[in-house]
This record gives structure tokens, C-alpha cells and sequence, in this order.
């Protein structure tokens, strides 16, 4: 093994390799200290107690990018469903002609939201947020992210209806209490048993217990960014709600990136704490 070692250090190719990789990792080194404070990459951080420094928001430029055409996409997609739902009334034939087409478009957003938002809980999870892997591809790869994300939206929406039976006189507000609560733990959940078959995490539900403070935070920052969003809808609505949808396509698409880069920090936070 000495021998072995010795004919390693003579031998130039060696001596070639290291010297090529020396000067990649000080490449990347150079590029990285460059790079705004808020998108340089930050080392992962697996164990003991989370800091402040930890919620630095640490966000690749590409993420930006993608903000910007989900923004585009949402406000479409808004403005062609309140199209649609006016021409129904007005003329039902007619409405119908452009149903389908505004179906398959609603369908490819949600599509992209969907991997944009899974890019984004992942990354920010893991210390970076760069949603780039989760959005290779084109709308069929997007399609099979939405299970992982619309289908636990569905789901929690539909145990709140199902306890709304008890009240269906709150309906509505049992169907939202069940997404503010329920849906971060099965989405949580789901992420860390890697399948969507199984639901229900015993660290994430324990963590419910072992760390309320960072739950308690979150469930408190997320309460007031949807209800904010309720409240613009509702203090900006005007009949035919054209104005309105432009207007709330772009706040509806930061709330939404905050909420995944929020839940994001949830799962950094619990991952971090160790437990």
C-alpha cells in the first residue's frame, strides 16, 4: 500500500488531476463569493440547534426567474377562468367552445406550479433554495408532482368537509381550518416517507409535540399571509373582477412562493433541531 501510495505522488497524471480539480473547486469558490449574500449556496447543517442565521434566506437566481413566469402563469390562468365563467352565463354555447382549451391551460399551470412549489419545499429544506431539478422536463413530468402536492391539497380540504358534517353550517371555515392545519404535517409527512401512500410521519407528527414553537410560528406566519391575501381580494373586488385578477394574480403568486419557502424553513428547522 506504501508502494502504491509513492507511485501515486511521482506519477504526473496524478499530480495532473489534482492540480485540474484544485483549480475547479477555487473556479467555484471565486463564482460563489461573488454571488449576492442572499444567493450564495449555504452548507447544510444536519445537527445541533437552529440559529437565527438559518432563516438568511439563501435563494438561486433561477428561483427568481421562475417567480416571474408562475406570476405570468397564475394571472393568466385567473383571468381566463373569470372569462370563461362570464361567457357561460352570458352565452352558454359560446362558453362551452372555449372551456377546453382554458381547461388544458388551467391544467398545464397547475401542473408547473405544482413542481415549482415541491423544488422549492425541497431545496430550502435542504439550505438553497434552487427549484431547477423539480422543473426539468415539460408539463408530463410536471403532471406526475401534482399528487404529491394538489392531491394532499385535496385531501386535507376533504377531511375538513368531512368534519364540517358536525357543522355544515361552517362549512367553509372547518374546510379552511383543515388546509391551514392539516395540510402542512400530510404534506411534511409525505416528503419524508417519500411516498404519498404514506401520508402519516411519525418524526413530523412527533415534532409536533417535541417542537410547538416552530409549528406555532409557522402555522401564525402562514395564518397571516392567506388571510392578507383574502382580505386584498375582497377589499379590491370589482363586477366583472377583471381589475381584480390582475391585480391578484402577482400577490397570489408571492404568497404562494412564501408559503413554500416557509414550509421549506419548517422542514430545515426540524431537520436541523434533530428530531
Amino acid at each position: 500500500m506504501a508502494e502504491t501510495k509513492k507511485q501515486q505522488e511521482i506519477d504526473p497524471r496524478h499530480r495532473l488531476a489534482q492540480k485540474y480539480m484544485q483549480r475547479a473547486h477555487d473556479e467555484i469558490s471565486a463564482k460563489e463569493a461573488k454571488k449576492p449574500q442572499s444567493q450564495r449556496q449555504r452548507p447544510q447543517r444536519l445537527a445541533g440547534k437552529p440559529t437565527l442565521a438559518d432563516l438568511r434566506p439563501s435563494i438561486s437566481s433561477s428561483t427568481l426567474l421562475h417567480g416571474m413566469m408562475l406570476m405570468g402563469v397564475i394571472t393568466v390562468v385567473l383571468l381566463l377562468c373569470t372569462a370563461t365563467y362570464l361567457l357561460l352565463n352570458l352565452a352558454f354555447i359560446a362558453g362551452r367552445v372555449i372551456a377546453l382549451p382554458v381547461g388544458i391551460t388551467i391544467f398545464i399551470g397547475l401542473s408547473y406550479s405544482s413542481a415549482v412549489f415541491l423544488g422549492i419545499v425541497e431545496s430550502t429544506s435542504h439550505g438553497h433554495t434552487e427549484p431547477d431539478s423539480a422543473v426539468e422536463g415539460d408539463w408530463r413530468d410536471w403532471f406526475w408532482t401534482m399528487p404529491a402536492t394538489w392531491g394532499i391539497v385535496l385531501a386535507s380540504a376533504g377531511i375538513g368537509w368531512l368534519l364540517s358534517r358536525l357543522e355544515p353550517e361552517s362549512t367553509v371555515t372547518i374546510i379552511g381550518a383543515a388546509l391551514w392545519i392539516v395540510y402542512p404535517i400530510l404534506q411534511l409527512s409525505t416528503l419524508e416517507t417519500g411516498s404519498i401512500g404514506a401520508p402519516i410521519s411519525p418524526p413530523v407528527l412527533r415534532s409536533l409535540a417535541t417542537r410547538p414553537l416552530i409549528w406555532m410560528t409557522f402555522f401564525a406566519i402562514s395564518f397571516l399571509l392567506w388571510k392578507s391575501v383574502v382580505w386584498l381580494a375582497a377589499a379590491t373586488w370589482r363586477d366583472p373582477p377583471f381589475l381584480t385578477m390582475l391585480w391578484m394574480g402577482p400577490i397570489t403568486t408571492v404568497a404562494f412562493l412564501l408559503y413554500a419557502w416557509s414550509l421549506g424553513q419548517l422542514a430545515r428547522w426540524l431537520t436541523i433541531g434533530g428530531r
